[in-house]
């Protein structure tokens, strides 16, 4: 069942964390100068700040699984025909009755990539998908235990929160950062792509200036999220075979997340890890999934010992 309690905690720190970082910046800027000069007022800025939050806010929260269908191609299963998809099925099946949930539906994609996600309003209103690279790469076992985890998002109430929370910081940091990169290459030094060095030296900046504590905050609660579920579904199909999935995923090329993160305006959130490169542990701070072998330990140290 949804923790209510959880989303709204998330979401109004996430706000607060963004004004306060918005605030900091402004004032040391002197954005107050600007305001006066267009006979703009503090108060208004605040309300379109606060108005453009909520719009966010619920673009990700009522669109978030036709965006996904949208970007990825996903392809609903209303009737398994292959003895793979009456296998899928029946596994949802039997997990989602675990976990007291109401079974989601289930879609696959057409991709390489080793992936899985879910989303939707809510627990009545969720989505399962899963691409067809992770069908034909694990085998049954690990990917029972990728079920569990996307299920156990569900029953946790995770994808409204995060929906929810990231689509109030990308609204209020990556539109703007990448709209005044965008205005910044195109009219000024007439570039015709967003890879140009005024792009994405205002993008970051933009990104420096608006967003760094609330995607600190929302990072660190996904990465939260993602170890209570990887315990949830090891309790209910073993831990080795959720080691056993972490440990084929850390085997692959891929950037090591379990998830596709899909978002308001289908933009991603792991936000600065493109800045930080391979920098360790800061770029870990900001990023939405923990290290493979971390998750690997916690599971060893928690279900099985």
């Amino acid at each position: 069942m949804m923790n209510k309690k959880t989303t709204f905690y998330l979401v109004f720190v996430t706000l607060l964390a963004l004004l306060l970082n918005l605030g900091l910046a402004l004032y040391f800027l002197d954005f107050d100068y600007f305001l006066k000069l267009f006979s703009l007022d503090t108060g208004w800025f605040i309300s379109l700040v606060i108005f453009l939050a909520i719009v966010g806010a619920s673009i990700s929260f009522i669109f978030s699984e036709m965006i996904a269908r949208f970007m990825l191609g996903v392809t609903l299963i209303k009737q398994p025909s292959t003895y793979l998809e009456k296998w899928l099925f029946t596994s949802v099946q039997r997990q989602s009755r675990q976990l007291g949930i109401m079974m989601p539906k289930i879609g696959v994609f057409y991709a390489s990539d080793l992936n899985a996600f879910t989303t939707g309003w809510g627990e009545r209103h969720a989505m399962f998908a899963v691409s067809s690279g992770l069908l034909e790469s694990l085998d049954q076992d690990e990917l029972e235990a990728v079920i569990g985890h996307e299920l156990a998002h569900i029953e946790n109430g995770d994808m409204v929160s995060l929906s929810i929370a990231q689509g109030i910081v990308v609204c209020l940091t990556e539109l703007p950062a990448r709209f005044f990169g965008w205005l910044i290459d195109g009219l000024i030094f007439r570039q015709r792509s967003q890879g140009g060095i005024a792009y994405l030296s205002v993008y970051w900046f933009c990104m420096l200036l608006m967003g760094l504590f609330p995607h600190f905050i929302v990072m660190w609660f996904s990465r939260q999220r993602e170890y209570s579920a990887d315990k949830t579904s090891a309790l209910i199909n073993g831990g080795e075979k959720m080691i056993s999935a972490l440990q084929r995923l850390s085997d692959t090329k891929q950037h090591p997340l379990f998830l596709k993160q899909i978002t308001a305006f289908g933009l991603t959130t792991v936000v600065l890890e493109g800045l930080v490169g391979n920098m360790g542990s800061i770029k870990t701070i900001f990023s939405s999934h923990p290290p493979l072998n971390k998750r690997i330990h916690f599971i060893r140290e928690n279900v099985i010992d």
